[in-house]
C-alpha cells in the first residue's frame, strides 16, 4: 500500500496501532521471561515508531499543502571505522524477479540524487523468501544512469516504480551475501 494511502486513514490506522499497543503491553505485563519481554518491547518501539511517522507525514503533508512534496526513507546507512561506506535500501519479496526489479520510483529517484551529491553508493537489496533459504538480490545503483519509470500495478500497489533490469543484479545465498556485505562494507569492493 502507498503511504499516502495510509495517510489518508491516520485517524483509524493510529487507532488500530493503539488497540494493538494496549494488547502488546498487557501481554509485557504477563511475560514471565527477560527475553520475551525484551522482544516485545522491541515490537511496541516498532509500532510506536510508525505512529510517529505516520502522524509526522500526516503535518507536513498539510503543512506543504499545494506544494509538490514528498517524504521517503533511507533503511541502511552504514558506518564502518568512521567511515560512511554505503546507502542500502532493503526490500523482501516472496518469490524471486523474472526479468525486472520493481521499485518506487519516487523513492528510487531521491536515494540515487542522494547518493550521487553524497558520492557515497547506494544498494538495493531484496531479501527473497525463506522456504529453501534466505537468497538476496543485490544490485549497486548507477548515480549517473537513468533508469527506466513505468506505471503498473493494481489495487493498493498501482504506482510509479523504477525498472532495474535483472542482469545489473546479483542472486546470492546467505553465505555468499555475508561474503559480498564484508568485500563492499570492509574493503571497497563495488
Amino acid at each position: 500500500m502507498r503511504r499516502l494511502d495510509l495517510l489518508k486513514y491516520h485517524d483509524y490506522i493510529s487507532f488500530i496501532i493503539d488497540k494493538l499497543l494496549d494488547r502488546l503491553y498487557s501481554l509485557l505485563r504477563k511475560s514471565e521471561d527477560k527475553l520475551t519481554a525484551k522482544a516485545m518491547r522491541h515490537v511496541i518501539h516498532i509500532l510506536e515508531e510508525e505512529k510517529r511517522n505516520l502522524w509526522f507525514s500526516t503535518v507536513c503533508k498539510k503543512v506543504f499543502n499545494g506544494c509538490k512534496f514528498g517524504i521517503t526513507d533511507l533503511d541502511k546507512v552504514v558506518v564502518v571505522n568512521g567511515e560512511l561506506k554505503a546507502l542500502i535500501e532493503y526490500k523482501w519479496r516472496n518469490e524471486d524477479f523474472e526479468r525486472a526489479i520493481p521499485v518506487n520510483a519516487f523513492q528510487f529517484i531521491t536515494l540515487q540524487d542522494l547518493s550521487r551529491k553524497s558520492g557515497v553508493p547506494l544498494y538495493y537489496i531484496v531479501e527473497i523468501g525463506a522456504y529453501r533459504g534466505k537468497w538476496f538480490r543485490v544490485t549497486k545503483i548507477d548515480p549517473h544512469r537513468r533508469y527506466r519509470v513505468k506505471r503498473c500495478g493494481n489495487g493498493d500497489v498501482r504506482d510509479t516504480y523504477t525498472i532495474v533490469n535483472i542482469d545489473n543484479t546479483e542472486l546470492l545465498n546467505e553465505l555468499e551475501f555475508k561474503s559480498w556485505l564484508r568485500e563492499v562494507l570492509l574493503n571497497g569492493r563495488t
